[in-house]
């Protein structure tokens, strides 16, 4: 420790503080505080605003950079590429479909915002007010995916459509700018020249190793060292850290860049156990080094840089009303889709920001691109949005059938209704159960299957085709009149179903296909599902060649509508759905690497 200005005090008091901090949020139950807000206002009150007890010493300093490069690299875990996967629905070769699909619509809201944001930068520029317009915008376009997604879990909107288009934005507008932070540094230091395609280099290097994990991860012989005093998984991913780290200060490449990248890698090889891992990875940092780097940019902050430089102070309202107005018009989209209330809650969540904000500014603040009154206006406004706009979004979204989200709905009270729900429930999908006929036209938004059971057919019908009109497949209907039935038995998209029939055509089979038949009875221990191939290790392997979980059994290939017989030969390819059968452990797991 000779010669290293090491300060225990200071550590000591910034460690309580991050003990103190969820413990004093948790208590304003009227207003919803993300941590990292309340981390920040602790360290104000402690640091060069406040009371200034806290001294900075070269081990903070290190924890803070450290805390920082961890904070993008668990960053980087929570990006999900299949949320920006174009997905094959009804309708899709219209215009108005392809609009509202994942890619195109993070796509559009990102470059609407980015747009604007540099139009913007561009005039703050020759004013003199910001001195890298390309850094200023992508600050702008930034969204947190930090609270965007605790958001998202709570009113259990991640697995809908709607949440599904709202993480794919703010996925997007993340990954784009942590990519693109890197070049403006580059450029501001130094202007364009070839080094700027360094960037680029990491990515190619992100690629090459992901390609090299996917085909190690076949491997089982190093399953056993995964718990334990091993945690292999965990060391080999804050190994794999480490090395994106000295590979970005070996290319001239921001390290937040390096380790955002680490991060994407490891989600990205970690299907079946990536919830396990980022579990005990989101415990290692913000269980100690995220704290730590939000505090100390609370200490950092100092709040008479803003009013003593009028440029930045008179940044800060056109900052806030820029990020509100230039990324909250390009969400507007989501009106072909659904209605204003939803459609504003949507907007107003995708404005939050905060840790790829406050990382970004810091980087600006290191490299002189972003004056410390700038700064600070900076991630005052990311905290403002990052309390402001949560509130917005549970003051303005309806929840969709029931306040949480559910795959699927039943509508009516006939006999048997309950058991179905609990059949639906039972092979793990959500279940909405409305007993009685809503009064209102249903927002099905969330919903991906229903059943109409009710008694009144027309009732059934009417109910049925309004969420068939909403783009939900199957739209299930029980019609019990026979001339009823036979006169919407060819109706597109309405699926209907007469329980005399039914009941006949299920004895027939049974009769004809004992064994078959019955597992279309199969108790919750053996299930029939569908599943999409969307991972290209699988494209164009045969069937022979894959090793199945447990004793998971393809029945069938449905390719372009069409049902192929599947066999030993048959080969797969992506965009494929496999008709499978298996116990619910079997088909979970295999879902997950499928």
């Amino acid at each position: 420790m000779d010669g290293a200005n090491f300060s225990v005090t200071s550590l000591l008091i910034v460690s309580l503080l991050a003990l103190l901090v969820p413990l004093l949020v948790s208590r304003l139950r009227g207003l919803r505080v993300p941590i990292v807000v309340g981390e920040i206002l602790i360290g104000i009150v402690v640091g060069k605003s406040g009371f200034d007890i806290i001294h900075q010493s070269q081990w903070l300093s290190f924890l803070q950079f450290f805390g920082l490069s961890y904070l993008m690299f668990v960053s980087g875990l929570e990006i999900d590429f299949g949320a920006l996967r174009l997905r094959r629905t009804a309708g899709q070769s219209s215009l108005k479909a392809w609009l509202q699909s994942a890619p195109v619509f993070a796509t559009f809201a990102c470059a609407v915002t980015f747009g604007l944001a540099y139009l913007l930068s561009t005039a703050l520029y020759h004013q003199h007010m910001v001195k890298s317009p390309l850094l200023f915008a992508l600050i702008i376009t930034t969204t947190s995916l930090t609270v965007v997604v605790p958001v998202l879990k709570e009113y259990n909107l991640l697995s809908s459509e709607f949440g599904q288009l709202i993480l794919a934005a703010a996925v997007f507008a993340d990954f784009v700018t942590m990519s693109l932070i890197s070049v403006a540094v580059s450029l501001f230091k130094g202007g364009f020249s070839p080094r700027v395609f360094l960037v680029f280099i990491l990515l190619v290097i992100l690629l090459v190793f992901y390609r090299v994990a996917r085909r190690f991860a076949r491997f089982n012989l190093l399953s056993g060292l995964a718990d334990g005093t091993a945690q292999l998984g965990i060391r080999a991913s804050l190994a794999l850290m480490i090395v994106f780290m000295v590979l970005s200060q070996t290319l001239g490449v921001q390290v937040i860049l390096g380790t955002f990248l680490a991060g994407v890698l490891v989600g990205l090889v970690n299907d079946k156990e990536r919830s396990d891992i980022r579990n005990k990875l989101d415990a290692i940092g913000f269980g100690f080094l995220i704290p730590i780097f939000f505090i100390m940019v609370g200490v950092n902050f100092n709040v008479r840089s803003l009013f003593g430089d009028p440029k930045a102070l008179l940044l800060l309202p056109i900052l806030f009303i820029a990020t509100y107005l230039f990324k909250a018009l390009p969400a507007l989209l989501l009106r072909l889709r659904y209605p204003w209330r939803e459609t504003l809650s949507g907007a107003s969540l995708l404005t939050t920001q905060m840790s790829v904000t406050v990382a970004a500014a810091s980087v600006g603040l290191q490299i002189g691109a972003i004056r410390q009154g700038v700064d600070t206006a900076i991630i005052l406004v990311a905290m403002l949005t990052s309390v402001i706009s949560p509130v917005l979004f549970g003051r303005l979204f309806r929840p969709s059938v029931d306040s949480d989200v559910r795959s699927c709905a039943v509508v009516g009270n006939m006999p048997g209704a309950n058991l179905l729900v609990e059949h639906i429930r039972a092979h793990g999908d959500g279940c909405a159960w409305m007993m009685d006929y809503p009064e209102e036209n249903v927002d099905w938004s969330s919903v991906r299957a229903m059943a109409a059971y009710g008694e009144d057919d027309a009732k059934n019908i009417a109910i049925a085709s309004s969420a068939a009109a909403a783009g939900v497949r199957p739209a299930l209907c029980l019609i019990r009149d026979l001339s009823t039935f036979h006169q919407y038995q060819n109706t597109e998209n309405l699926v209907p179903i007469n329980p005399q029939l039914a009941t006949v055509t299920l004895i027939d089979q049974l009769l004809h296909y004992p064994i078959s038949t019955q597992l279309l009875q199969a108790p919750a221990n053996l299930q029939i599902r569908e599943i999409e191939l969307t991972n290209r290790a699988f494209h164009r392997v045969t069937l022979m060649n894959i090793n199945l979980p447990g004793n998971l059994l393809i029945l069938s290939v449905v390719r372009d509508g069409v049902q192929v017989v599947a066999h030993g030969n048959t080969e797969l390819l992506v965009g494929d759905t496999l008709i499978v059968v298996g116990s619910p452990d079997d088909i979970s797991d295999f879902a997950q690497i499928a």
